[in-house]
């Protein structure tokens, strides 16, 4: 494990502008870890132990003074003296010029356009390799510690941090996952599972394309921890440019980061100015994954967080 943030030219990359309809308020600003700690707090100290050497906060404007804060007021106490942060604003009309060109105006939309799109509001402020997560999860410690390592070892993939399906899952209900298959190492495709919970005799159940199916508690799954080189730049601006000529008059349709892996692992589907098509490297961590929708996961992930944070054994949570 890396521990000079300064040797390794890395970057994380946290998507923080979300709306948090669902949860009624920021989710990036919640207070879940055992000392009151945020996610994006959690992420950062473990990123710079990993080996990082900053971190670019892709946000609302009206976040910003509250996430200083939380560097001010306690982070930048647990960071080293070389750690740097920066933001970037997830503007609605920031999108490829060409882009611009299918819309006279963005005054119809009630949503940012996605994820590809925050990722590509940080071009500007990220130079070399990068890892992507969600401010409003919790990853782990090893998760960061793959993500670098993976990076260093093979500098041209982009890489996915997956987690077992049976780390990711609720008390409070069925869950949707990107279920990965994945061939010596190497992505293959994501396909979209919804309602995944227990079943009754059968283990793991959810849908896929409209049918019920059991899934191992094994499967390796996506949950937004993603490693990439600047390429994924270009991948974004071709997709971005292809998805607004299509649905850029719809007020809430999303360009998904997914998505652009997706399209840019084949060759044949390539619509972006890569020179070849991607190889993505899959690295499974061993940590349980917390994220936040609803306000009744709140209770619940604060008392598995600090069981976990204060009683940390090898990663795995002990009942």
């Amino acid at each position: 494990m890396t521990t000079d943030c300064e040797n390794e030219a890395l970057t994380l990359v946290i998507m923080a502008a979300g709306l948090g309809s669902r949860f009624g308020g920021d989710k990036q600003l919640a207070a879940l870890g055992p000392n009151d700690e945020t996610m994006l707090e959690l992420a950062i100290v473990s990123a710079c132990r990993a080996g990082f050497s900053g971190v670019v906060l892709v946000i609302r404007p009206e976040l910003e003074s509250d996430i200083e804060a939380l560097f001010n007021d306690s982070l930048n106490d647990k960071l080293d003296a070389g750690f740097s942060h920066d933001f970037c604003y997830q503007v609605m009309d920031d999108l490829p010029e060409a882009a611009l060109a299918h819309i006279s105006n963005v005054n119809h939309r009630e949503k940012p356009w996605g994820t590809a799109h925050a990722l590509w509001s940080a071009r500007k402020k990220v130079k070399g390799r990068m890892a992507v997560i969600n401010a409003d999860d919790y990853y782990g410690d090893t998760a960061f510690e793959l993500l670098a390592s993976g990076l260093n070892e093979s500098k041209e993939d982009w890489m996915l941090v997956a987690y077992p399906l049976s780390l990711t899952l609720s008390e409070h209900g069925g869950v949707n996952r990107g279920v990965c298959l994945v061939k010596e190492g190497l992505l293959q495709s994501v396909a979209e599972w919804t309602d995944i919970r227990q079943g009754s005799d059968e283990g793991l159940v959810g849908t896929s394309k409209g049918e019920r199916g059991v899934l191992s508690p094994s499967v390796p799954v996506s949950m937004t921890c993603w490693g990439f080189t600047q390429d994924i730049f270009l991948a974004i601006e071709a997709e971005l440019i292809q998805f607004i000529s299509v649905y850029g008059q719809e007020a809430k349709s999303e360009c998904f980061l997914p998505d652009v892996v997706q399209h840019s692992m084949s060759k044949a589907g390539l619509i972006n100015n890569l020179p070849d098509a991607k190889r993505v490297r899959v690295k499974t961590a061993q940590e349980p994954w917390f994220g936040v929708t609803y306000p009744q996961d709140a209770a619940w992930v604060r008392q598995k967080l600090s069981k976990l944070l204060n009683n940390k054994s090898n990663g795995v949570i002990s009942d």
